[in-house]
């Protein structure tokens, strides 16, 4: 089990509204949702990186609509079930 050491965090009262809510909403408390944003966020600033949520949506986007094209294309028959499977592992592995 992960040791934890005591921080002071102060926190905007917008960002705590919304830590708040987003904790509400996946069944954690705050402090557990803090500390996976924190995992999810660390590695990136610590390589130098950004993160341009407008891009990265945009690539996903992108990737999501000329894949369903192909898929409608060239296997038109299968196009539904992989729909269905994507909603099955984003539930199983991404808590959606």
């Amino acid at each position: 089990m992960a040791r934890f050491i005591q921080t002071g965090l102060s926190v905007t009262h917008a960002q705590n509204e919304r830590i708040k809510a987003l904790a509400e909403r996946r069944g954690i408390t705050q402090t557990d949702l803090v500390r996976h944003l924190i995992d999810i966020a660390l590695p990136f600033a610590e390589g130098g990186h950004g993160l341009d949520y407008a891009r990265l949506l945009t690539i996903l986007e992108f990737t999501s609509l000329a894949l369903d094209t192909l898929i409608q294309k060239h296997a038109p028959e299968e196009a539904d079930r992989l729909l269905d499977l994507a909603v099955e592992h984003a539930k199983k592995y991404h808590a959606a």
